[in-house]
């Protein structure tokens, strides 16, 4: 059976890339996914799914019917961030060009190539005549890039008894990543002209003050995930006059927490802080898990907060140790057991009690940078390996877990 996958897999190695350069020529911006999300739609189409369709908020899901097994769901999304300065790139970030044996263009590797591999993983398992147990789902969400309104979506909308997630992994196994919180810490003072500055209770020394002892704040640290951490990110005021002292201003904290660690135990531990550091100031301060409105391209509009959930499979997690064991015959080497250094959706995936592996081609830290590409030995290799790992994992006996 592995024989005949790799095999496969070969035989289809060029339209499964020509679709992946196809992918990368199309900008997605978050939000921005409508032209994409369509032609993702027709492909699954062509290649035979036995549904294909759009839900509300605009996520693609392409189903391969199985028997009455529970599902394997597949995730991997179809936005990207933005490319920066285009005049830095060395080949153009839009034009999927393909140099010594790499795709290159923003997503390729973040996660448009990965995505093209799982596509036509699904779709193997139709053209190989082979009936998995259970209905094996694929699905492509919005907006993951921005906090995963797409994925948030899909998990409340959707049962499986594991999950794939896609993202890069240099094609070894991952089994949970840190979360990431983002905190609004806001400091409000009094404005005054620059030139009376003793009129002023000015907030720029009190953030600074703030700034300076946050990281003697104790972190908690994860055997596996390493240490949690924080890092100042964006500063507002609300002046735009640079001779006007400001009443307020927000600053935006990026803090990567480990399972163990809540975001109410975050905001409480920052929170404590301010109130230590500041309290012979008259400068009155509040911490909030931060929150945005996000509209996708289909119009859906949702509020959520900053919270990407972290996660971490036991080693002895059934899911894991399937899918070390289908790996490692079918890459015919040791696939590695490690945990990206990044949130992915499969955090929200977990959070709605569905295992979620991680396994995917191409060297994560290229991505979100002007270098970014993405192997096609490593495509390849993962098509092979995706449609190997459905079968496995469906066939596997894993029931869904109910809440």
């Amino acid at each position: 059976m592995l024989e005949n996958i790799k095999i496969a897999a070969q035989a289809k190695q060029n339209a499964m890339i020509d679709f992946a350069q196809r992918l990368v020529r199309i900008p997605s911006m978050s939000g921005e996914e409508g032209q994409i999300a369509q032609v993702i739609r027709a492909e699954m189409e062509a290649l035979g799914y036995d549904a294909v369709w759009l839900d509300e908020v605009g996520n693609v899901i392409g189903k391969i019917a199985g028997g009455d097994g529970p599902p394997v769901l597949l995730n991997g999304h179809m936005d990207h961030v933005a490319v920066g300065p285009v005049k830095d790139w060395l080949y153009p970030p839009f034009s999927g060009q393909i140099v010594a044996g790499e795709l290159w263009g923003r997503a390729s590797v973040d996660m448009k190539g990965p995505l093209a591999c799982m596509i036509y993983a699904t779709a193997l398992l139709k053209q190989l005549g082979l009936t998995p147990r259970g209905d094996v789902l694929m699905t492509v969400p919005v907006m993951e890039e921005t906090g995963g309104t797409g994925s948030r979506y899909l998990a409340s909308s959707l049962k499986a008894a594991v999950a794939i997630c896609g993202e890069p992994s240099h094609n070894t196994l991952r089994r949970g990543h840190r979360g990431r919180i983002e905190l609004l810490v806001t400091f409000k003072g009094r404005s005054a002209h620059a030139s009376v500055p003793h009129l002023a209770i000015n907030p720029h020394y009190a953030a600074a003050r703030f700034l300076t002892q946050l990281m003697t704040l104790p972190f908690v640290h994860d055997d596996v995930l390493g240490i949690s951490s924080v890092a100042p990110t964006l500063y507002y005021t609300d002046q735009i006059s640079p001779n006007v002292i400001p009443s307020e201003l927000r600053l935006i904290l990026d803090w990567r927490n480990v399972p163990s660690e809540t975001p109410q135990a975050i905001v409480a531990k920052v929170k404590a802080l301010l109130d230590s550091c500041l309290q012979d100031s008259h400068v009155q301060t509040t911490v909030v898990i931060n929150s945005a409105e996000f509209v996708t391209y289909t119009g859906f509009t949702q509020t959520i907060p900053s919270i990407l959930p972290s996660y971490l499979l036991s080693i002895h997690d059934p899911s894991i140790q399937i899918a070390q064991n289908t790996l490692t015959q079918i890459l015919g080497r040791d696939a590695g057991l490690e945990v990206w250094q990044f949130a992915t959706d499969g955090g929200h995936l977990m959070a709605a009690g569905i295992p979620t592996i991680g396994f995917g081609p191409g060297n994560e830290q290229l991505a979100h940078t002007n270098q970014e590409r993405i192997s096609l030995a490593e495509m390849v290799e993962a098509l092979g390996a995706y449609t190997a790992l459905i079968l496995a994992l469906g066939d596997s006996g894993l029931v869904i877990k109910l809440d």
